[in-house]
Parts: C-alpha cells; sequence; structure tokens
C-alpha cells in the first residue's frame, strides 16, 4: 500500500512538474537571422530579417532534426534545422536548449551597456561589446569554426560562402570583420 502511494506521489509530481514547465514562456536566446522563415539553420547565417533576441514563441517542437515553433507578434511559424556538421561536439538538444530560454529580453540583456543593447537590437557587432552581447546579437558561433567561447577569436558565416572573424581582447571585442 505504501508503494502504491509512493508510486502515485511521484506520478503526480512528474505530471506538475510537466505542467510547470509547459506553462513557461520561451523566447529566443538570441538574434535569429532569416530569409525565409520556413528554413532557417543553425549555422545562423547573417542574412535577411532579423528574429529579435527575448521574442517570445509559442506551439515550441524539437526533434533531432531541429526546432519549430511559430512567432506569435510577427504571426510566422518557423523551422530551424540543427547542421550537426557545423556544430562538432553539440549534440541536437544541448544545441537546443541554448536556442531557446524562459528568459525575455530584460533579462537576456542585463548588464549590457546601453551602447551594447542598441548593437544586439540592430544585430550588430561593435568594439568595445561583451561575449554575452555577441552572442545576444550573432548567436553562438558554429563550433567547426569556433571550438571554445572562451577563445579570442570567433567565426561567423554571413552565407554559405562567406564569413567574418570577431576577435576579442580582455573579453571585449577589440576587431569584428562584421
Amino acid at each position: 500500500m505504501r508503494a502504491r502511494a509512493a508510486s502515485l506521489a511521484a506520478i503526480f509530481a512528474l505530471a506538475a512538474a510537466n505542467a510547470a514547465s509547459a506553462a513557461d514562456k520561451l523566447y529566443t536566446a538570441y538574434n535569429i537571422w532569416f530569409e525565409q522563415p520556413t528554413k532557417v539553420y543553425s549555422t545562423n547565417y547573417q542574412k535577411g530579417n532579423i528574429l529579435p533576441a527575448g521574442s517570445e514563441v509559442k506551439d515550441v517542437n524539437r526533434s533531432s532534426n531541429g526546432v519549430e515553433f511559430t512567432d506569435p507578434n510577427l504571426g510566422l511559424k518557423f523551422s530551424v534545422e540543427f547542421v550537426g556538421k557545423h556544430h562538432p561536439g553539440v549534440t541536437w538538444e544541448q544545441w537546443a536548449d541554448r536556442f531557446l530560454t524562459t528568459k525575455h529580453f530584460a533579462a537576456l540583456s542585463n548588464g549590457l551597456t546601453a551602447a551594447e543593447i542598441n548593437a544586439v537590437k540592430a544585430g550588430k557587432i561593435q568594439a568595445g561589446m561583451s561575449k554575452k552581447a555577441v552572442i545576444l546579437s550573432a548567436g553562438y558561433p558554429p563550433e567547426v569554426a569556433t571550438a571554445s567561447t572562451k577563445l579570442d577569436t570567433w567565426k561567423y558565416w554571413r552565407h554559405r560562402f562567406g564569413s567574418f572573424s570577431v576577435r576579442f581582447s580582455n573579453g571585449k571585442v577589440a576587431k569584428s570583420e562584421q
């Protein structure tokens, strides 16, 4: 009888945890660049329109191929493909966990300067920006060319055949080729 009561208690606790997590609002963790919302890549090519960091998303569907969601403000459905060869050492689950967040823009940008916030909103990378601000503005650099964000040079792609580098000194952008 006690075992059954303990099992029921565990089931109810799990159900409550799932209900609480389902009730959490989700937001984009950084600016998402797109030309067509139906075909966005995890590489986050710096081209086209920007879905701003901290945008609320709904109807989230995660799979090993990527993430689908709807932006209720734009009324657009997005399909973001996880390109594993661009993220060696990162599973699709790890990528998806850092792609979406429960933090809105004010929480994401907490601690940034006004100049950094303006650059993030414009999708720019400028001298003096912190690594946190660069990630909000451009996303995580694909691991295929930047093994760690602890390095002082990060590489991003404008499109399939064009890239640019961001160089840091003491944790701040020293030079950006954006």
